[in-house]
């Protein structure tokens, strides 16, 4: 394979393995260095030129310079892994305590209770796996934020309640870590508990159960003359359904028109909603609820 084959596919980076591999040698890969065809971007990692530098290509040059030895971890595979974290300029990576990573930019974390499972793979780099990740970050995170990514992980189906709290009674104190936040989370998120499809469905979902109320149906359809319309919170035995103002995000006018819609054809069938809003505190939300079950 070409080396400007097997750059194209990994991000335009050039390791010196894969570069030996397709018949370069040492003097040719300096001398693509001297006259521009490629540029150096950590020790033996090359990119060719016209490659743009994207986080994910010093993500990955990061993983070829480590080694297999080493996987991507904390913030940095919580990214990896789709959970949305934009963290600081540092890339942080995870090993045996054997091993030594120093690289600018670069966090070493030393683990000698790395299972099997712990490490998957994404886009060809090796990170920790979506559970490892959330017990590795559960002593840097907020209660708050460390729920966020939990559910994050069983809305994308990367993580069970069940593997988590398995994993959690048996785990031991390190550093990094806090076993009571996530005990705490856990204890949030009783058997049946769906994260829905946002943090606010989430969280109300959280409420409903901590309250002791009437637990609601999530993502509910309904269809109406010919329409079928989807509702996140409902009870339907009831025809009461809940309206969260910041499920989701409006990009566009229409957006606005079709949940306008939606209300008045659900309204005129009958139906009573119920407006919650995120900057509503907890105490708010459950007696708005518990009083809208007390009178439909």
């Amino acid at each position: 394979m070409r080396p400007e084959q097997w750059a194209e596919r990994h991000d335009g980076l050039l390791p010196k393995e894969a570069a030996a591999k397709s018949g370069l040698s040492r003097g040719q890969r300096a001398r693509r260095r001297a006259n521009g065809r490629s540029r150096p971007v950590r020790r033996g990692v090359d990119a060719v030129a016209g490659a743009p530098q994207t986080w994910m290509q010093q993500v990955r040059a990061v993983a070829l310079t480590c080694g297999p030895r080493v996987a991507v971890a904390l913030s940095t595979a919580a990214r990896l892994l789709g959970a949305g974290f934009v963290d600081d300029d540092v890339i942080h990576v995870i090993g045996p305590p054997s091993r030594l990573v120093r690289l600018a930019g670069v966090t070493y974390h030393r683990s000698t209770t790395l299972e099997p499972g712990d490490l998957v793979k994404r886009y060809g780099i090796q990170c920790t796996s979506p559970l490892r990740t959330v017990i590795d970050m559960s002593g840097a995170l907020s209660l708050d934020a460390l729920g966020k990514l939990v559910d994050h992980f069983l809305r994308s189906r990367q993580v069970t309640l069940e593997a988590l709290r398995e994993r959690v009674d048996r785990l031991r104190p390190a550093a990094g870590r806090s076993i009571k936040r996530l005990r705490a989370v856990l204890a949030a998120r009783i058997p049946g508990y769906d994260p829905g499809e946002s943090d606010l469905e989430a969280r109300i979902a959280r409420i409903i159960d901590r309250e002791g109320l009437e637990r609601s149906t999530q993502q509910h359809r309904v269809r109406l003359d010919g329409h079928r319309y989807r509702i996140d919170l409902a009870w339907p035995n009831r025809k009461l359904y809940l309206e969260g103002n910041g499920f989701g995000f409006h990009r566009l006018s229409s957006d606005l028109d079709k949940d306008a819609v939606r209300q008045n054809a659900l309204v005129l069938d009958g139906w009573t909603p119920i407006e919650i809003t995120w900057r509503m505190p907890d105490s708010l939300i459950a007696d708005t609820i518990r009083r809208f079950l007390a009178r439909v």
